[in-house]
């Protein structure tokens, strides 16, 4: 009996190995990853997954730069902010919080180092949960976007050329309101400036309109019109 259980718990432990094409398919943030991954930016693992060189990354590892981590105030409505570990081993906290360091700690250490320094600056009460979403190997250095105007979390947000992260994502993770204008998102790359309909992209499914960032694009994210004020 105790044979044909070890036997079965086997097979269901290979059934439930994810397949190549599976991986390739959904990044960390939910957005389609490219199966190839530039050299210059060494591969990502998930938390507790394993890698092609069968190395298990354990739930309890050390933070390093280059890890992809989500932070969620318990106590918010809003969205899980995913950012990246930058390369001085800081986590950029909602955007416009502020930084704090992080590196050489385990999630529940970031949990308990977040969760004191908002309370000691923003929260009368606050509850962190802190994941490891991907896990980098070796040091990475970031990518990093700016999102300001009229969005909730004017700052930076940080990926890696292995996940990169679309224009739409960007303005949704800053929070959006209202008042915010997503028919006319501002895009300056390279000191050129252009309009893109977020708006198109999120509620109609128009994902060929969306634009796959890159390293120091600045986003805007103007007010809406008044109509009619005044008359």
């Amino acid at each position: 009996m105790r044979s044909c259980l070890f036997a079965f718990g086997a097979i269901v432990a290979l059934l439930s190995q994810p397949t190549a094409s599976a991986q390739n398919v959904i990044s960390g943030n939910g957005a389609r990853a490219s199966s190839a991954i530039p050299a210059a930016v060494p591969p990502l693992l998930g938390a507790g997954d394993m890698a092609a060189t069968g190395v298990v990354v354990p739930h309890d590892s050390k933070l390093i730069p280059g890890d992809e981590v989500s932070i969620k105030i318990e106590e918010d409505r809003d969205l899980p902010w995913k950012t990246i570990v930058t390369d001085t081993g800081e986590v950029e906290v909602m955007g416009n919080l502020g930084s704090v360091s992080v590196s050489g700690k385990t999630a529940a250490d970031a949990e308990a180092v977040i969760g004191a320094y908002l309370r000691q600056r923003y929260y009368n009460k606050a509850t962190v949960s802190f994941k490891i979403l991907r896990k980098a190997i070796g040091a990475v250095r970031p990518y990093k976007v700016n999102v300001n105007g009229k969005v909730q979390r004017n700052g930076p947000q940080y990926f890696t050329g292995a996940n990169p992260l679309k224009l739409s994502e960007a303005v949704m993770v800053a929070g959006t309101s209202i008042y915010s204008n997503l028919k006319r998102v501002q895009l300056t790359r390279d000191g050129k400036n252009t309009t893109h309909d977020v708006q198109a992209i999120t509620k109609e499914g128009r994902t060929e309109l969306d634009i796959t960032l890159q390293n120091g694009d600045q986003i805007y994210v103007d007010a809406k019109p008044i109509v009619g004020f005044g008359n």
